[in-house]
């Protein structure tokens, strides 16, 4: 009774800052819009900020946290807003428009894939990995500071921004960018990087549950 009244509670609470119960992942999927911050944490712990659980599905697939907004299709406006807090990550993507993003330092590690479809923005600037594969298709946009090398592909429109001097290997089919950023903008905020009428506002981070 007791789990089942929980299970209730995450279904149809439509209160901002919702711890939401998940299962162990290492990598974070977000489909059809919003705005994901991941940052880092000893205990992951997957916050909703803004926004209703009954016009949203998160939950763990084979390893992935995937956060699927349904706001459009059931007519609800408010933005998904979602904290993310992991110790180590492998994997990003966005699809079908959306904003995902590391927010502050992240520790070193080997790889990470970042990829975009139809749509989105994906920030993994201060993720310390040596290796970085990024790939878009059909629009969108990813950031990125690799240390050593960095495997891009953009595919039917979308852009790859990356900073540093990694060893670059690209792919660029039926139109899009891999490009270097200036210098002068590589610690801006993403909103700063990503203007426009969607353009995001930052999350602030969420105090620890003792």
């Amino acid at each position: 009774m007791r789990m089942w009244t929980l299970l209730l509670f995450v279904a149809f609470s439509s209160a901002a800052q919702t711890v939401v119960p998940v299962g162990h992942f290492e990598s974070v999927a977000l489909h059809s819009g919003g705005h994901v911050v991941v940052r880092q944490g000893a205990t992951q712990r997957v916050t909703l900020i803004s926004g209703d659980l009954r016009a949203a599905r998160i939950g763990v697939r084979e390893g992935r946290l995937v956060i699927h907004n349904a706001g459009r299709k059931h007519g609800r406006h408010e933005r998904l807003r979602v904290e993310v807090v992991t110790p180590d990550l492998t994997a990003v993507s966005v699809s079908n428009g959306g904003t995902l993003e590391i927010a502050d330092a992240f520790s070193a590690q080997a790889t990470i894939a970042a990829s975009v479809e139809q749509g989105g923005t994906i920030d993994i600037r201060p993720v310390a990995a040596d290796s970085v594969v990024a790939s878009v298709y059909s629009g969108g946009k990813i950031f990125t500071h690799p240390r050593r090398t960095l495997t891009a592909s953009v595919r039917s429109g979308g852009n790859v921004t990356y900073w540093g001097n990694p060893l670059v290997t690209r792919s660029i089919r039926d139109g899009g960018v891999i490009v270097k950023g200036k210098p002068a903008h590589a610690g801006k905020p993403l909103s700063a990087l990503d203007l426009g009428p969607n353009a995001i506002q930052p999350i602030k981070p969420i105090a620890p549950i003792h």
